[in-house]
């Protein structure tokens, strides 16, 4: 009976008087980084659909998915690509501060209400994001093109959120033409495009 208590005490160093010495477990043992590691990206959030809402949304894009792409640099704007179930694309980059430096666009006539153009928006606000497009693909069966239509590509898009309709909420986007920002005239803009989140989970 000893030797068999001994022998469990062997195997179970815990469970018997003083441990023997062991090696120090590495921190990758223990699931540790090494000192000085990068941390690991967070995760990218997974890819958002929004159902056409305006029968300009309905023409040319239908519902279209949201996702995060890569940033090619660590202080490179984010960027998103935008997918219609036409497959019509867009990638885009995120240009803070932009909204505000347009003093020519009328936003309110543009989306309906106003919406918040600087970088702090009360929560629940309509506030708005503008991107400079980097790609744009149309394939033929986007009929009508990109958002500003077949021969002009779309240079600029804000993207109002937190707007309202009769108790709907929804999300504008707002597509312009142009080699520049802030634009030097107002007759830049291409059209809007109206699209509802989807359902909160319950």
């Amino acid at each position: 009976m000893r030797l068999m208590f001994a022998a469990s005490c062997f195997v179970l160093l815990a469970a018997c008087g003083a441990p023997t010495q062991t090696a120090e477990p590495t921190p990758e043992e223990m699931g540790q980084d090494e000192p000085g590691a990068p941390m690991e990206p967070a995760p990218a959030p997974r890819p958002v659909t929004f159902e056409a809402m305006s029968k300009t949304a309905e023409a040319f894009t239908g519902a279209i998915t949201l996702s995060v792409e890569p940033r090619p640099g660590p202080n490179a704007a984010p960027r998103m690509k935008i997918v219609g179930a036409n497959g019509l694309t867009f990638i885009t980059e995120l240009l803070p501060g932009a909204a505000e430096q347009a003093s020519l666009i009328n936003w309110k006539e543009i989306f309906g209400e106003d919406v918040v153009v600087s970088g702090n928006a009360p929560p629940g606000a309509p506030s708005i994001d503008m991107h400079s497009v980097i790609q744009e693909d149309v394939p033929g069966t986007a009929l009508n093109g990109g958002f500003c239509g077949k021969d002009t590509p779309t240079s600029f898009i804000a993207m109002a959120t937190g707007l309202d309709s009769v108790g709907q909420k929804y999300m504008s986007i707002a597509a312009f033409k142009g080699d520049a920002w802030p634009p030097t005239s107002a007759d830049v803009l291409c059209g809007t495009f109206n699209y509802i989140p989807p359902a909160a989970p319950l």
